[in-house]
């Protein structure tokens, strides 16, 4: 279910939203809601913020180039254990406590990010990313620290 509220902009705002409604693909009205609700994600959850991104609009950990999704891979593999995931990143607990609360209040959109992420591969990352190049690297022409 949903409600029409209707709200007075300055014509600037106004232009601003409707190009990112053209950027986006959607109509005003869907890219106000999606903006509202960011907005008010942000506000309960202060280390999140939205971007867009090749996969769309993503919550991400403030002050970082991590999508959420990215941040909860590396905690699954660590069994959800914070201080290890902290670790990991080098970022406080509380950094991580707050993906994983993100995570626990909106479970199902964080692990349709992680199950696209998992498709991804060379060919659909070249058509979202077109600069990206292919590196080849021989094993042998690795340094191993300690050899």
């Amino acid at each position: 279910m949903s409600q029409v509220i209707s709200t007075r902009l300055p014509d600037r705002t106004a232009e601003r939203l409707k190009q990112l409604a053209r950027q986006l693909g959607k109509t005003l009205s869907e890219t106000s809601a999606i903006l509202i609700e960011e907005s008010l994600r942000e506000s309960e959850f202060p280390y999140i913020e939205f971007r867009q991104s090749p996969l769309g609009r993503q919550p991400y950990l403030k002050n970082s180039s991590l999508a959420l999704w990215e941040v909860m891979q590396i905690a699954q593999s660590y069994a959800l254990d914070e201080q290890k995931t902290a670790a990991h990143f080098h970022r406080p607990c509380e950094w991580v406590r707050s993906a994983m609360l993100y995570t626990e209040a909106y479970q199902s959109e964080v692990e349709k990010a992680i199950a696209q992420a998992q498709t991804l591969n060379e060919t659909t990352l070249k058509r979202l990313l077109p600069q990206l190049e292919t590196i080849t690297v021989s094993p042998d022409s690795l340094w191993v620290s300690g050899e």
